[in-house]
């Protein structure tokens, strides 16, 4: 999702179940229902040729996790199986979010061996697709990968794409998501707290007030890695029709679009309207850092809102939203707290959100064909990519049905893939998920909107120096929404003049330019 990360945001993997449906688009923007193929044996994934004619090759999937005390057994359990079926081994790289891009990059600037290689929106994919770091992938999902490619909803396959061609295969997983507030339940009953009438942040300062008197080590507002500039969208997504598009300088959304308009015109941040939404909001956040609410340290500190929430310090936090997602967040704190949401956005069908989570082959892949085989695996056999999201049956779950488990905790393995890799239609059901979450999917995706631009991907090549020195700007103030400095309105007047300077505009007219062609040509 960028997947863009909320400042009061934990990153909300979604999952699916096999007896879920996919959704496609109608000319009127609404999302009808493709029917999921079965799940196919292990098998389906092997190439024609047998396993002698395959010569020996070790494919190395490089992707965001926190690195686990047992990668190594699951490594090695996953290759005993891989080694029979297609003759290929697996080399585990999982690398922190933290360290993710930074390390990733290095890789693909530095030419180091890379097969399978993890990859979102949020994190430069269209920059990276441009510089070439990356291979094109029709012919190879078309021979390697054929199932894979049928039980893909289309709009995964219609938006990793660059001048036409594929450049990265989706997680089959959400098509969508809807911003909301998640609340603690024990805290909501036992302050009364009417929900259903949170509808942006500053509904909730009474509580924050009544809860920090009254619980002094809870947070109610935290504020991680010296940035807000995702709450702060959030913020006026929920007061406006406005999405981002285009490029996001430094994770900022600076480009954007109304969903419901037809003429398809961008505005930036220099707009009057949503700089006028901006001031209002980091003059908000500015009140609830003076006031306590926020994290003294929050224009420093980098600790995922995860780990400050497992230690019962969070009660409300920003997310993204489907079916199940209250549960997930229950399971993530190990059973400790009940949640609750309150949705506060309509589910928009995006580019941004339907790559929010995807692998490509890099360029620097010694045999593509093997990488796009092991891929096939992962979409396709139960098997294998359980192995990767649950770990190995009896040391880190146990089955207590055909298609659901129970972790054993403290087992070593707790990766939280199943929102990074393959095909989460297949992973296991978890404890306090429901029997109907999958019919729950179902409905959701289909309820959901398409975004008129979906597919549209920008080529900032034109304008990269403009990008570099937005980026240098954003960067220099972007403690500005934290609340952690005074004066944000004056600092947003002085930041909003440098991005002028540095030439959003031109950023602007070159988007607009590329919109209007793309809308030309693709218009439904």
């Amino acid at each position: 999702m960028k997947r863009r990360k909320s400042v009061m945001l934990a990153p909300m993997a979604l999952a699916l179940g096999l007896t879920a449906v996919l959704p496609a688009c109608s000319s009127d923007n609404k999302v009808t229902t493709f029917a999921s193929p079965a799940a196919t044996a292990a098998s389906s994934a092997a190439p024609a040729s047998p396993k002698a004619a395959l010569e020996p090759y070790d494919v190395s999937l490089i992707y965001q996790a926190k690195p686990m005390k047992d990668d190594a057994l699951v490594q090695e359990e996953l290759n005993k199986y891989l080694k029979e079926k297609i003759n290929t081994t697996v080399s585990l790289q999982p690398i922190a979010s933290a360290d993710y891009k930074k390390k990733t990059e290095l890789m693909m600037n530095t030419g180091e061996k890379m097969d399978l290689v993890f990859t979102a929106s949020w994190l430069d994919f269209s920059a990276n697709v441009t510089k070439g770091a990356f291979l094109e992938l029709d012919t190879l999902l078309d021979k390697f990968a054929p199932e894979t490619k049928k039980m893909l909803h289309p709009l995964y396959l219609e938006a990793p794409r660059y001048k036409g061609k594929l450049y990265a295969v989706p997680t089959d997983k959400e098509i969508t998501q809807g911003k909301a507030w998640t609340f603690r339940k024990d805290i909501i009953d036992k302050y009364q707290i009417p929900i259903d009438k949170i509808n942006k942040v500053e509904d909730l300062e009474p509580y924050f007030e009544k809860i920090k008197k009254d619980n002094p080590d809870i947070i109610n507002n935290y504020v991680a890695g010296g940035t807000s500039n995702g709450a702060s969208f959030m913020m006026y997504e929920s007061k406006s029709n406005y999405r981002p598009i285009g490029p996001t300088p430094a994770k900022m959304p600076m480009f954007f679009l109304d969903y419901k308009s037809t003429d398809m015109k961008v505005k930036t941040v220099l707009d009057q309207d949503i700089v006028d939404l901006n001031k209002a909001d980091a003059e908000t956040y500015r009140k609830f850092y003076e006031k306590g609410y926020t994290n003294a340290d929050a224009a420093t500190v980098t600790t995922n809102i995860g780990e400050i929430r497992k230690q019962g310090k969070i009660w409300v936090q920003s997310t993204v939203w489907k079916p199940g997602s209250d549960i997930e967040l229950k399971i993530a704190d190990n059973g400790a707290y009940d949640w609750v949401s309150r949705v506060i956005e309509e589910p928009i069908v995006t580019t941004d959100l339907a790559t929010g989570s995807m692998l490509s082959i890099s360029r620097t892949s010694k045999n593509p064909e093997r990488a796009m085989m092991v891929l096939n695996y992962l979409h396709t056999d139960p098997y294998v990519i359980n192995l990767l999201v649950n770990g190995i049956e009896g040391k880190h779950y146990k089955k207590v049905g055909p298609n659901r488990i129970e972790p054993i905790k403290d087992s070593g393995y707790d990766s939280q893939v199943f929102w990074v890799l393959g095909n989460q239609f297949l992973n296991y059901m978890k404890p306090g998920q429901p029997d109907d979450l999958y019919d729950s999917w179902k409905k959701f995706n289909n309820d959901a909107k398409r975004f008129p631009l979906i597919g549209f991907v920008f080529d900032d090549t034109n304008v990269k120096n403009e990008i570099a020195q937005l980026t240098t700007i954003v960067n220099e103030y972007k403690v500005t929404s934290t609340g952690a400095v005074p004066n944000p309105s004056k600092l947003l007047d002085e930041r909003n003049a440098k991005l002028k300077t540095a030439g959003l505009e031109k950023v602007s007219a070159e988007l607009q330019k590329q919109i209007d062609a793309w809308w030309k040509e693709n218009k439904k």
